[in-house]
């Protein structure tokens, strides 16, 4: 059975403080208005799952989608900063039986693209801008293929 998982990288949250707070940094207007931009992108996809990152700027990025698709935003510590890859992709792991919306940080979500290049994942396109999302296709029994989604673009690539 094939799925996907969307890979977001939170919006735009302003500028990073220097205070212990940074888990509580709630997104920009700009930020806000990206999460509004994937409702858009993303309510016609099937979704059944959402799960983010404790911290306040990717919980925000995702709940108007788990808000219109009517199911709750699940709070996973694995997809904080920092957090060791292989538990990044055991969580992604478990989230293959249906398409899941995953929101983490632009340290996490390069570290899980390049890790997958190197298992033979055909990685398509660049970047983790805040507000990007990378499509991942599961076929089964692995990750076949990744491909990068602009902030800017408006739909989703024909893949």
């Amino acid at each position: 059975m094939s799925t996907r998982l969307f890979l977001i990288r939170h919006a735009n949250a302003g500028a990073r403080g220097s205070d212990h707070r940074d888990l509580y940094r709630p997104l920009t207007p700009k930020g806000r208005q990206r999460a509004d931009e994937l409702v858009g992108l993303l309510t016609e996809m099937a979704v059944r799952r959402v799960v983010s990152s404790p911290a306040s700027r990717c919980v925000q990025t995702v709940d108007p989608l788990a808000t219109a698709l009517a199911i709750e935003v699940e709070e996973h510590p694995d997809l904080w900063e920092g957090t060791p890859i292989d538990h990044v992709l055991a969580l992604m792991d478990d989230c293959r039986s249906t398409t899941t919306v995953v929101c983490s940080h632009g340290d996490v979500i390069p570290a899980v693209i390049e890790r997958l290049g190197d298992r033979g994942v055909l990685v398509q396109g660049r970047g983790c801008e805040t507000g990007s999302v990378w499509m991942l296709d599961h076929d089964g029994s692995d990750w076949t293929r990744a491909t990068y989604v602009d902030p800017s673009r408006a739909a989703l690539p024909a893949i």
